[in-house]
């Protein structure tokens, strides 16, 4: 499966429709990236937004599925903020609460009422020879007319992921350093639940890489990504695993992903996807491929899609 037969472009973030039907998709080309809308009967691409420079991406839908919000970064030093709109693409138009930071990663309440969003507060690094990238993270939650905006953790987190909201809006699962972290968004001071899963032939024991973490519908287990050692041509694989929120039980669902990002849990708890990539001869991840997980016969099957240019 090539994805959409072209080999210049590449798709970077992904969102799921509540009702299943479409994905929403960050498709990145030269220097600019777009959302696009994929119909999932047809695989056909349609893009949602007229921007013509700069970078989109995590695009997300609301649980009612009439409204779709994203990051968009200008460029030339600005900050990354949030925009807002109908699903179809109408009435887009920034998230107008006040920012001093870059904002990434929107995720809307289960009520419809709420985004939340990661919030970054430094863009550089800590060592003359790492490569710069956002930190000081936090979270930040706000009405969809930007009002009533609160800070929700205050901890300036180096690396964070982006978070999976639980299905009665009471708690967000979020991955910090080698944990998923489990806070309320009543009193989100501290974690109220700290899962350290370690999966089999893992990266690293002491600081596991674990990426994506995703609650499942019925709230009692949460889906997630991690890195094991294993690929034959060296590097590391990225697969799926379940971890059971009381007991801490662990299940492997995948085998032998190779480097994959974006997972995303459809809203019947039936269907993932994700992103497996592709690297040049330098193990630079070049090439990205959608792919579906059943999540109950564990089976993965490339999602082949059309009109992303």
């Amino acid at each position: 499966m090539t994805c959409c037969g072209i080999s210049s472009g590449q798709i970077g973030s992904i969102g799921v429709s509540p009702d299943g039907k479409f994905i929403a998709v960050a498709y990145k080309k030269d220097r600019t990236s777009f959302i696009y809308r994929i119909a999932i009967d047809t695989g056909q691409a349609a893009r949602l937004t007229n921007a013509t420079t700069g970078s989109e991406s995590s695009p997300a839908f609301s649980a009612d599925g009439k409204r779709i919000a994203f990051s968009y970064s200008p460029g030339s030093g600005a900050h990354s903020r949030i925009v807002i709109g109908n699903v179809d693409g109408s009435d887009l138009h920034p998230w107008p609460a006040p920012s001093d930071g870059n904002d990434f990663w929107p995720v809307f309440s289960p009520d419809n009422k709420t985004i939340i969003l990661a919030r970054s507060g430094f863009y550089g690094s800590y060592s003359p020879i790492a490569q710069p990238h956002p930190h000081a993270w936090d979270f930040y939650a706000g009405g969809l007319d930007g009002t009533d905006l609160r800070q929700l953790t205050n901890e300036s987190f180096y690396m964070v992921s982006p978070i999976s909201v639980s299905p009665d809006g009471k708690n967000m699962a979020v991955v910090t350093e080698g944990e998923i972290a489990v806070y309320s968004l009543d009193h989100p001071e501290k974690p109220t639940l700290s899962l350290r899963p370690h999966v089999p032939k893992e990266a690293d024991r002491r600081n596991p890489i674990l990426e994506c973490p995703n609650y499942e519908p019925d709230g009692k287990s949460i889906l997630f990504m991690a890195a094991s050692n294993g690929k034959p041509w060296g590097g590391y694989n990225y697969d799926v695993y379940r971890v059971d929120i009381g007991t801490g039980a662990l299940e492997k669902l995948t085998n032998g992903n190779g480097y994959a990002t974006d997972l995303r849990i459809f809203a019947d708890g039936r269907t993932e996807v994700f992103l497996k990539w592709r690297s040049d001869w330098h193990a630079t991840p070049v090439k990205s491929e959608l792919n579906l997980l059943d999540l109950q016969t564990h089976k993965v099957t490339p999602f082949k899609v059309t009109g992303l240019n």
